[in-house]
């Protein structure tokens, strides 16, 4: 069985509350150990009208996570390493602030940590907020970056998995202009590499994958754009090459439905808009995001803080579940 860390996410976000509703509904078939602060946990779980006994240590000598029987049910025992951060009691709700920022990366830290120790499977994130890194004087611009560093890997990437199906992008969080510029031949490639190495890791031995086109119908032989033809169909010719399955450079417009419906386990999108808005557009609780090159299991929720709705006891933790059975299947894979 596998043994998951989860770091509870920034304190002012949906963190917390989507934790606790996870790890007290639905049953999850990994050992779960919550990375973050006590109180805080307790104040989001009377938030969710839920009540769990709260099995807390500074370290990982925690025994599994138990279910104690009541004559009205069951009450879930949730482990937690609790971090004690000293401005938990003040923390905010619902916006970016400078503690919470801190406390958030802590937590990361820790989990990192305790992960590359060889104690635990993996590491499950909660959602942060890259404004209140940034106030608390964090350079990160999110979670790939700090996990990538803390692990010292240099080739790594973010791939969004839902319905079976993983995406890999090859630009994100940069502008449009720059990012048609980043679109090159070694680029491509890698995510190729990358997008084909996740997917084996979720025990998907031979895997069908796509490359989706830069411009409006993949380019139409040069009439729309030629970095299909300069950059997208060179990294193809060497993936298919060294024995990688991978068709392309096919319309960004139609791809993905394509994939949905079995023909493809994985997708290389070039833009962060092509990728994500097909898949938030199909299902925005359920996608996890997995980091890929890692010498750990990292996943996470598919979404944000989601400051609008916090401490409101209105969070899905869909998405949370999601990215638990993800770093599921990928440890037993590795296993």
């Amino acid at each position: 069985m596998a043994r998951l860390l989860l770091t509870m996410g920034d304190p002012a976000g949906v963190g917390p509350e989507i934790a606790v509703k996870a790890l007290c509904g639905k049953a999850c078939g990994a050992d779960i150990v919550v990375v973050g602060d006590l109180e805080v946990m307790r104040r989001a779980a009377e938030v969710c009208g839920v009540s769990p006994k709260f099995n807390a240590a500074a370290s990982t000598m925690l025994s599994r996570p138990v279910v104690e029987r009541k004559p009205n049910g069951s009450l879930p025992v949730i482990n937690i390493i609790d971090l004690r951060e000293p401005d938990a009691p003040q923390f905010p709700h619902g916006v970016s602030d400078a503690s919470c920022g801190r406390a958030a990366y802590s937590y990361i830290v820790k989990a990192i940590e305790l992960c590359m120790s060889g104690g635990f499977s993996g590491v499950v994130t909660g959602p942060i907020s890259k404004e209140s890194l940034k106030l608390a004087g964090i350079d990160y611009p999110g979670h790939t970056e700090i996990f990538a560093d803390k692990t010292g890997t240099d080739d790594y990437s973010m791939v969004f998995l839902l319905d079976g199906v993983a995406v890999a992008h090859v630009t994100t969080h940069v502008s449009l202009r720059n990012a048609i510029e980043m679109v090159t031949t070694d680029r491509v490639l890698r995510q190729i590499r990358l997008l084909r190495r996740s997917l084996s890791g979720l025990g998907i031995s031979k895997p069908k994958m796509a490359v989706s086109g830069l411009n409006p119908h993949a380019g139409e032989n040069g009439l729309f754009g030629d970095e299909e033809i300069r950059e997208i169909v060179p990294a193809i010719k060497r993936a298919r090459e060294e024995g990688i399955e991978v068709a392309g450079p096919l319309p960004p417009d139609t791809v993905f439905n394509r994939a949905f419906k079995g023909e493809f386990n994985g997708v290389v999108s070039m833009l962060h808009d092509h990728g994500f808005v097909a898949l938030k557009s199909r299902d925005f609780e359920r996608g996890v995001n997995i980091t890929v090159g890692l010498p750990i299991i990292r996943t996470s929720v598919g979404h944000g803080t989601a400051f609008d709705i916090a401490w409101k006891g209105r969070a899905s933790c869909e998405s949370l579940l999601s990215a638990i059975r993800a770093a599921e299947s990928m440890s037993r894979a590795k296993r």
